[in-house]
């Protein structure tokens, strides 16, 4: 049963004991924070934004809202992945296993670092949002930190001034406003000029039969986000 759009803290209770159903494990939200390291606000807000984002419809049991924890987390992991891709300057390493621990080496390459000295700066002195690490290695002279891949590509997501002092990143690769410059944008404008009084859900199968490649819902939601936010290119 999908809970209803409006009154969601009606719904939502602590609850601390994952329920297991028909080979799925489903977290509530208090679970899911727990589970991930992400603030309530922050979960309220994904799920406020779930006709744009895409978020996992939600199943109630005992008047709680519960997602599947699989299904969740690679939503989770798409839409950071595509908020990083979409706020950074240098090209950002992207692929890889999720949950994949890495060193500051690796580490400075999903953020698009030159080198791994300014994650070794960030770990001393952390900027916002800089995660702390997940694990640590012991080595005989000193500790190497390890983040998993996704706390890292939320961090470029998420970081502010997009890795420049603020205000609109500077060269080629800097974006005004996510995938400008794409022609997935191009054709998210074509489709809502078209059909102006459509939601996200209906204009999505019809873009992704206009691709070569296969791109998944929300990565569309992302998408048409950002073209309904800027139906025209930005050239201030």
């Amino acid at each position: 049963m999908t809970a209803p759009s409006g009154h969601d803290h009606d719904y939502e209770q602590e609850a601390t004991v994952p329920r297991k159903t028909a080979g799925r494990t489903l977290y509530s939200r208090a679970e899911l924070r727990e589970l991930h390291g992400i603030s309530e606000p922050t979960l309220q807000n994904l799920w406020t934004d779930r006709e744009n984002n895409g978020h996992p419809a939600a199943e109630t049991i005992d008047g709680v809202m519960h997602w599947d924890g699989d299904v969740w987390a690679a939503w989770h992991h798409e839409l950071q992945r595509q908020r990083a891709a979409a706020n950074t300057t240098n090209p950002p390493k992207l692929d890889g296993d999720p949950e994949e621990m890495v060193g500051p080496a690796e580490a400075a390459k999903v953020c698009g670092f030159a080198d791994s000295a300014t994650v070794s700066h960030y770990v001393k002195n952390p900027p916002e949002g800089w995660p702390a690490p997940d694990d640590w290695d012991e080595l005989p002279t000193r500790r190497r930190p390890k983040w998993k891949r996704w706390r890292l590509w939320q961090y470029v997501a998420e970081r502010k001034g997009r890795g420049h002092a603020g205000g609109r990143p500077a060269g080629r690769r800097g974006l005004a406003y996510p995938y400008q410059g794409d022609e997935r944008l191009t054709l998210a404008r074509q489709a809502i000029a078209a059909n102006p009084g459509a939601k996200n859900a209906e204009l999505i199968p019809q873009l992704q039969g206009q691709t070569e490649k296969t791109y998944s819902r929300p990565t569309w939601n992302l998408i048409l986000k950002s073209a309904r936010e800027h139906p025209e290119d930005d050239e201030q």
